[in-house]
């Protein structure tokens, strides 16, 4: 059967991927967001799931809950950024 509740996905990569980009956190991931967060069961998890496998590093600065609380607002926000800090040229003004 299709179109039932288990055949819906859990998290929705495009807004997941449109948080991220807002916040210059999907810039230069080794792969598909799709493909990191498969089998997350929740979008708390799946932004867990990315943070430690494409930006290890930020854990070094901030807590795991406080990233993820900053990815779901920006979600929430649906705000897109012009630029990333790490995409950020001075052309770009």
């Amino acid at each position: 059967m299709t179109g039932g509740p288990s055949d819906k996905q859990a998290v929705d990569p495009e807004a997941l991927a449109g948080a991220l980009r807002a916040l210059g956190l999907l810039y230069g991931a080794s792969q598909p967001l799709a493909e990191t967060i498969a089998g997350a069961k929740t979008e708390a998890e799946a932004i867990r799931i990315y943070i430690e496998r494409e930006r290890p590093h930020l854990l070094s600065c901030y807590e795991l809950e406080t990233l993820v609380k900053m990815v779901q607002a920006a979600r929430e926000s649906s705000a897109e950024a012009k630029a990333s800090v790490e995409q950020f040229s001075p052309k770009n003004r």
